[in-house]
């Protein structure tokens, strides 16, 4: 595992204990992917990836057949403890798992699903390919994850002092859409006020998604107090998210 993936999932791991409370866009993230489900009931052999404190575990297992199994992953074991503790059902279990190399999850599923995690993954392109592989003929891939729209008043803030954000390059829905074969891809966009941009960024660091992009340098005090305040009090920031969905060509099982 590289030094950037145990970065992001020690992070994840600290934030086990407050996450829910936090997690406001993870949530909102959640209702979008849970309102693109097939069926219900949902059939069969089920993998979430990235499933945290069990946001959207809960929300699959609301629409699970009672002969339907879900396996529940996430790259943090804290994260995975937490949402153990909390759902106790016989059609679900729980492994540590890094989505990026999915092998021991098995397969073939009927539904692999995910909710803001694959924003994450270094190489998303790839990761798709292989996930669309372990599904059943007839199954579906569902990934909710961040646009290109995430966060724009924050880095508008850098960019007028000439600076990029620390925040990823995160796709729009067409350069979502071309990473995978017959995907289509769907955008919700939503904003969360906070009382200022300390605020903001300590929500955060309470979700675990403090993490910055691979090689950025943190600034110096004055020049990020210069732009936190630029985004005034109170400070609302823009999330989009992209569901893509993807449906396996075949006849099911």
């Amino acid at each position: 595992m590289s030094r950037r993936k145990q970065r992001i999932g020690a992070a994840f791991s600290a934030a086990a204990g407050t996450y829910d409370t936090a997690a406001l866009a993870q949530i909102h993230a959640a209702d979008l992917l849970a309102g693109r489900l097939p069926g219900p009931p949902l059939e069969g052999r089920i993998l979430e990836l990235g499933c945290g404190t069990g946001l959207f575990t809960r929300r699959l297992l609301e629409r699970l057949d009672a002969q339907a199994r879900l396996l529940a992953t996430d790259l943090s074991p804290r994260m995975v403890e937490r949402a153990r503790a909390g759902l106790g059902d016989p059609r679900l279990g729980f492994v540590v798992l890094d989505a990026e190399a999915p092998e021991p999850a098995g397969g073939p599923f009927d539904l692999i699903a995910s909710s803001l995690a694959a924003q994450w993954f270094a190489d998303l392109p790839a990761t798709l390919a292989r996930l669309a592989a372990m599904l059943r003929p007839g199954g579906t891939l569902l990934i909710a994850t961040l646009g290109a729209g995430t966060f724009a008043e924050w880095r508008a803030a850098h960019a007028a002092l000439g600076l990029r954000s620390g925040v990823a390059d995160y796709p729009d829905a067409g350069r979502l859409a071309a990473m995978l074969a017959g995907a289509t891809v769907e955008s919700e966009r939503f904003a969360i006020t906070h009382a200022d941009a300390r605020a903001f960024l300590r929500s955060l660091d309470a979700v675990g998604a403090g993490t910055p992009r691979p090689g950025h340098r943190p600034l110096p005090a004055g020049t990020l107090r210069r732009i936190m305040a630029s985004l005034g009090r109170p400070c609302s920031i823009t999330w989009e998210v992209l569901i893509l969905s993807m449906t396996k060509k075949g006849n099911g099982r």
